[in-house]
């Protein structure tokens, strides 16, 4: 039995059966052969060198990673040129499905063959023409960019940075992934002027001094104001214009956030209140929560489980709530799978694509649009290559210039 036709029974068994489709979707379920080994998200990045830091009991992951690319044939060379904003009667000919997700996106890329678990810098790109509108890189002395997350204006980008010091192979790259490991991570706005194509960085004020191989994920709210940490036994929100802050700690086994920190495992309700976040059982299942950061109290064991998977195999790197709160969405065996987020059981599965692994970026209200990364691409030695897109309908648009070759993207 697959590890999400499991988490179906459970949730199914303690829940109305809410959705007309649940049945029918258990029972492709219970027709296909287990799932597939989780492809977890490489596109750009690879397996690391040697392990890094144990926080807290969990391996975080190091900043050294080898050569070898899944799902793309090579290194990420320079993005395109900045290229002039479409104008009107341009974006009025775009396909209508790239109409229905924010107009510009972030994505951390390497400039150089510079083998690093995150990018030498951030560009922006519109959605509507996959062109780089602005790029930037971190002011010194920092040199990667290891986080991006998006507000809900389209324009305003919060970045996580750090140094970061070349790891040699063997015993002779420790001292340096030691460095990586332990330096501070810090926090920029990153304001894109669609008018000027210009991006402008400036530092945010986050008190405490977060060592880089302790923040296991970050999100900033729709509105901008405050920053969703993820430090695998707890979950800080920082208000940016105060830098006050909120932590709740988990109490039990496990931890907070994926296996690796990559992918996003925080997302929020429009209205900013209600922060959805992926926790892990020692050796057990995963479950999705809902946290209402309003509510009193200082434990994360308060928050809703609202959906459960027996295995990581069942479900994406990202789980994503959608803005009016409905639904959580995330890649399974089945494709793209819709869950009530007040039940948790089953609504729907599109786009089903056996190829390679998919992954959803984005959400809309209702999941009535996605933006995924999808294995459409071209064909490599690895398979085939991602590329970005709208799924709407059950209908997939491709972004043009669309490959994803980002370390990690923002909408």
């Amino acid at each position: 039995m697959s590890g999400i036709e499991d988490g179906l029974r459970q949730v199914m068994a303690s829940h109305d059966q809410e959705a007309p489709g649940a049945p029918d979707l258990l029972r492709a379920l219970q027709a296909t052969p287990g799932p597939p080994s989780r492809r977890r998200k490489w596109s750009g990045l690879l397996v690391p060198l040697a392990a890094a830091a144990a926080v807290t009991g969990v391996v975080a992951a190091s900043l050294g990673i080898s050569a070898i690319f899944r799902g793309h044939a090579g290194p990420a060379g320079p993005g395109p040129a900045a290229q002039s904003h479409p104008s009107p009667a341009a974006q009025s000919h775009s396909p209508a499905a790239l109409r229905r997700v924010p107009r510009y996106f972030a994505a951390l890329t390497r400039t150089a063959a510079v083998q690093v678990m995150g990018g030498e810098a951030a560009v922006v790109r519109s959605t509507l023409t996959g062109r780089v509108l602005a790029t930037v890189a971190p002011p010194p002395p920092y040199r990667i960019f290891t986080w991006v997350s998006a507000a809900g204006d389209d324009r305003t980008f919060v970045l996580a940075a750090q140094r970061y010091w070349p790891i040699g192979s063997g015993q002779a790259g420790m001292p340096a992934e030691n460095r990586d490991n332990a330096t501070p991570t810090v926090f920029f706005k990153l304001a894109f002027d669609p008018a000027t194509h210009t991006a402008k960085l400036a530092r945010l004020a986050v008190p405490e001094t977060i060592p880089s191989a302790h923040l296991a994920g970050m999100t900033v709210s729709p509105d901008g104001t405050r920053l969703a940490l993820d430090f695998r036994r707890s979950v800080q929100v920082v208000t940016l214009a105060t830098g006050a802050i909120r932590s709740w700690a988990w109490p039990g086994g496990g931890w907070i956030g994926n296996f690796k920190p990559i992918g996003q495992i925080f997302s929020w309700t429009a209205d900013g209140t209600t922060l959805e976040f992926q926790q892990w059982d020692d050796g057990g299942p995963a479950n999705i929560r809902l946290l209402d950061t309003t509510a009193p109290g200082i434990s994360l064991a308060s928050s809703k489980i609202v959906l459960t998977f027996s295995n990581g195999g069942a479900f994406g790197l990202n789980t994503l709530l959608t803005p009016d709160g409905t639904r959580i969405v995330t890649a399974t065996p089945q494709g793209i799978t819709e869950f009530s987020a007040r039940t948790g059981n089953p609504i729907l599965s599109e786009d089903q694509f056996r190829a390679g692994w998919q992954e959803v970026l984005w959400a809309g209200p209702d999941a009535a649009a996605l933006v995924v990364s999808d294995p459409r691409g071209k064909k490599t030695r690895y398979g085939r290559s991602n590329v970005l897109g709208v799924l709407a309908g059950n209908t997939f648009t491709p972004i043009p210039h669309g490959a994803d070759e980002s370390a990690q993207i923002a909408w």
